[in-house]
């Protein structure tokens, strides 16, 4: 606990404030953003490491990523939009848009959305091949984001390492702050997806909106949702992902509406 303080203090001070800047700084502050970031990657990462103790996923040989579902192939995507914003912020020597990019990473894709969308995947799942996606997807976004962390919380990242990494592949590098810089993969980029899944957040985080406002709360069913998006490509994702929207928010029906 005593670490993840001292990564919590640089991460206030790394996602809180622009450089130069004035700012408060007090104890409250560091406790946020343990909650904020360090600790929602440890909640991953329990999470994953739960259910990969008992069902002993391969994680040497993953499947490709192509012949996983579409849910994986976005998070794929999205962590090479992850690795570009980071770097590009980092090598203009802007550390707060590069943490708070992977602050909205971990809180936003990872934790809230893959890992709350693809529990059922995880320990008992039938399906050999959809386990062994899942298990995959999740295990090198992690990997990832401790890799990306590094700079930013020094004594998470490494533990995340050798306990992912090292424990895996004993040839790797002995430290995560040995390790290569990650680097965009244009195979597994997807522009179109990521834009369309977006769009579901966006559609997702409304509705809750409105049903906080309304008093309807989310296990209340409801039997029509209507939808709009202000591209085809939005609302082709909205369509794409229909159901996805259906289950997360407790409605029968998602429609989505044309313009005009």
């Amino acid at each position: 606990m005593e670490k993840m303080g001292a990564d919590g203090v640089r991460w206030a001070l790394y996602s809180g404030t622009v450089p130069g800047q004035n700012t408060r700084f007090f104890e409250g502050a560091v406790n946020d953003a343990v909650r904020e970031f360090p600790l929602k990657i440890w909640n991953v990462y329990s999470f994953f490491v739960t259910y990969a103790n008992l069902d002993r996923p391969d994680l040497k040989n993953p499947p490709p990523p192509e012949k996983r579902p579409e849910m994986d192939r976005w998070l794929l995507a999205r962590m090479q939009d992850l690795i570009q914003r980071v770097t590009e912020a980092l090598e203009a020597y802007d550390p707060t848009t590069s943490a708070r990019a992977l602050r909205d990473f971990v809180v936003e894709d990872l934790s809230q959305w893959y890992v709350r969308r693809n529990r059922r995947r995880f320990w008992k799942n039938e399906d050999a091949l959809d386990r062994e996606a899942a298990y995959a997807t999740l295990y090198e976004a992690l990997v990832l984001v401790a890799t990306l962390a590094a700079p930013f919380t020094p004594f998470l990242a490494e533990v995340l390492w050798q306990n992912l990494v090292r424990s895996v592949r004993p040839e790797a590098k002995e430290s995560v702050h040995l390790a290569d810089w990650p680097e965009a993969d244009p195979a597994l980029a997807d522009e179109a997806l990521v834009a369309q899944m977006r769009a579901v957040l966006k559609v997702v985080d409304l509705a809750r909106a409105a049903r906080a406002k309304s008093g309807v709360k989310t296990r209340t069913p409801l039997p029509l949702l209507l939808v709009t998006a202000p591209t085809a490509l939005e609302r082709e994702g909205l369509k794409r992902f229909a159901h996805e929207i259906a289950e997360e928010l407790n409605v029968k029906e998602v429609r989505v509406l044309e313009p005009g």
